[in-house]
């Protein structure tokens, strides 16, 4: 009966383990898919403003971060958008992003995925202040 007990303890405790790995493999696939899905947008300097950088772009859960970095940009605030179409005449604005101040910038996108932006062609575009939004000082394609 010993035996009898130790065979199906030992049988029990391997279809446990067994039902759990399927669910952590499933766990581990999703995340690692999400953090495969970024992207680096060159920005170049427009009309003579010298403000050049980065926007890095990250599927998130719920959307897309979108953090811009830029050199030789002023202390001020400069909006930032996502637009429709390419440079560096972008068309309508498809996204708002979060104010460019010293040169950073940090948004949260919601409802949409880097896919989704690289389906037909955008851009990332800073001006040079709500004052004057039809200046642009820096502007990026969403391309592979």
């Amino acid at each position: 009966m010993n035996s009898f007990l130790r065979c199906a303890v030992a049988a029990l405790s391997v279809a446990a383990i067994a039902a759990t790995v399927p669910a952590v493999a499933a766990d581990n696939s999703s995340s690692s898919m999400m953090a495969a899905s970024s992207m680096t947008v060159k920005l170049t300097a427009q009309n003579g403003s010298g403000e050049s950088g980065t926007a890095v772009l990250k599927d998130v859960t719920g959307g897309v971060s979108v953090v811009i970095a830029l050199k030789g940009a002023p202390a001020t605030a400069q909006p930032a958008h996502i637009h429709t179409g390419s440079c560096p005449k972008p068309g309508d604005v498809k996204f708002p992003l979060t104010n460019v101040v010293n040169g950073a910038s940090k948004t949260m996108v919601k409802g949409t995925t880097i896919a989704a932006l690289l389906a037909s062609p955008m851009s990332i575009n800073v001006h040079e202040s709500a004052a004057d939004l039809q200046k642009y000082v820096a502007c990026g394609d969403i391309a592979k």
